[in-house]
């Protein structure tokens, strides 16, 4: 039974640990900041867009599911 992309992501979801707001500094580098609450992820997201329009800028939900190492998926760019 396998899952497709969405079932997969939908399922990993389910276990979110946090989230992190992940802006591009540098060449490589990147300036992460946690949040518990997607709320809260987006806020400060949109305040750094604020202060600069060509940040780059996502957010990412951090997910531990079980019997599977962590997972990275973004939520929104």
């Amino acid at each position: 039974n396998k899952m497709n992309i969405y079932e997969h992501d939908k399922e990993t979801l389910q276990y979110i640990d946090h989230y992190s707001v992940t802006e591009l500094v540098d060449r490589g580098q990147y300036e992460k900041n946690k949040f518990f609450n997607i709320k809260d992820a987006i806020k400060f997201r949109d305040a750094v867009l604020n202060k600069n329009k060509l940040a780059r800028v996502a957010i990412y939900a951090v997910c531990t599911p079980p019997a599977r190492p962590v997972v990275n998926l973004i939520m929104e760019v």
